[in-house]
Formats: C-alpha cells, structure tokens, sequence
C-alpha cells in the first residue's frame, strides 16, 4: 500500500488473471447490448474496492470466446490484499468467470498497452459423433482431416508477415502486419487436436481464419503452397470461413521483451 504525505492512500495498480468461459457472454468488451466479461469483473472487482473501477484486459474476445489466461489491470485506492482481491472478487462473479491471481504492479504496467504477445488455442473435437459434453468448447469436424496436410501449413504463418488475408471485413485497423514466434498442432486428449500460436498481436478475428482455412487444409482442399499464397494475397475471401467462436480460447498473454518471446518459442 502506497501512503502520499498526507496519509491517504494513493492509487494501487492490480495485474490479475482471469479464466471465462466464453458460452453465453457477448465477448471482454462491456457494451450496450449483451453481457460481456468486462462489465462482471468490473462490477464484483468495485464491490471488493468499495469503489468503481474501470478493467482493462490484454486483448478483446469475441462473444463465444473463452478464456485461460486473460490478463487485466485496474486502478484502486483500496487496501485490499491480492489474496483479499481474489477471493472477494470470486464471491461476486458467475461461475463462469474467476479471478484467478492478482498481484500489486507498478504504476506503469498496464494490461493492453505492454502486452508484446498473446498465444491462442484453437481445439478441435475429432469423434464419429458430436460430443454435447464438449462441443462447447471445441468445433466439432468428425475423424476424417488430415491432419499432416494440416501441420504442414503451418511454418508459412512463422515470421513477421502481412495477415490482411485472416483478418475480418470491414475492420479499422490501420496495420496488419503480425510477427508470429510459432504455431503447433497438439493433442492435449486422444479426441482434440489444437492449433497452437504465439504472436505479438492478432487481428479481429485472425486466428479464427486461419483455424478456418486450415480445416479446408486437413479436408484435401488446399496445400502448403496454396496456403501461402492466400497469405501472400492480403485478400480475406482468398481464405476460408472463420471458425466457430467454441473453440476458440485465449491462453497466454506476455509481458516479456519480444526478443525473448522469440528465443523462447523458437523464432530465434
């Protein structure tokens, strides 16, 4: 706790995680129409303060999109500890949304802004028959792709590279150009495979292009080559459909220097 010369408490920083599930939620930003993480976090996160706050994550998800490691920040004057944060905040959240650490930062950290990269899965349910069970946290394709023609498209995404291809019309971003440290196909179960990417920003809607056309990759439809040429083309309908929200979960979000994240993901 941080006291200015009068006595009072000054203004704390808090870093926290949090996992959602996505299901349901209209997505991290509050807005007027639909419930959204930020708007749940903000309202328990205050009632622990004993004052408003405003939170602010690593990054925006879509409605539908979940959530393992999203990082935010918030200002408070409270004196709460991180342990008191955690657990008043879960009391007043939904069970599909917790606190799940928090921790005192510096006065300059701030969740968005020094975020350098982010790492997104994206799992696939391969059973005969949709699973009910799990189908809303994985898009259910059956047991046919080939998943080999699938891993062999993914070195094309390594790198500093154009993704206007990925990213979804009608988007106000200025730049989208991306820097990529790596991309994975694993089986964390028998019955999921999961797409894997670490990069230092994603556009609206990127990974779930991508997790998109790589389906048409593991259905025979396109190539390594054709995969790289969509990329090159900085055109969105030269790719495939974008992926079903279920999949989708936001997984890591890094505050190392980038130089970092590439020796540690292998771009180096």
């Amino acid at each position: 706790m941080t006291l200015s010369e009068t006595g009072q408490v000054k203004y704390r920083n808090f870093k926290i995680k949090v996992a959602y599930r996505g299901t349901g939620l209209s997505g991290w930003q509050r807005q007027e129409n639909g419930l959204a993480v930020q708007e749940l976090l903000e309202d328990a996160v205050g009632k622990v303060c004993g004052h408003p706050v405003t939170i602010h994550g690593s990054g925006r998800t879509d409605a539908g999109v979940h959530a393992a490691g999203q990082i935010a920040s918030f200002f408070t004057k409270s004196a709460r500890t991180p342990t008191q944060m955690v657990r008043g905040a879960n009391r007043f959240l939904p069970r599909s949304i917790a606190v799940l650490e928090a921790e005192e930062a510096p006065l300059s950290f701030h969740a968005r802004f020094s975020c350098t990269g982010k790492k997104y899965h994206y799992d696939y349910l391969v059973t005969e028959t949709r699973d009910p069970l799990r189908d809303w946290r994985a898009w259910w394709v059956g047991t046919r792709l080939d998943w080999d023609g699938v891993r062999s498209c993914l070195p094309e995404l390594v790198g500093e590279k154009d993704f206007a291809a990925f990213q979804s019309a009608g988007s106000d971003v200025k730049g989208t150009v991306r820097e990529i440290y790596g991309a994975w196909l694993t089986s964390p179960e028998p019955s999921i495979r999961r797409l894997e990417i670490a990069g230092s920003g994603f556009l609206r809607h990127m990974m779930r292009a991508i997790a998109g056309t790589l389906f048409e990759a593991g259905r025979g439809r396109l190539g390594r080559e054709d995969f790289k040429n969509i990329l090159a083309s900085k055109t969105r309908p030269r790719a495939g459909m974008s992926a079903p929200p279920e999949g989708l979960s936001l997984a890591e979000a890094y505050y190392e220097p980038k130089a970092e994240l590439r020796r540690i993901f292998g771009g180096e």
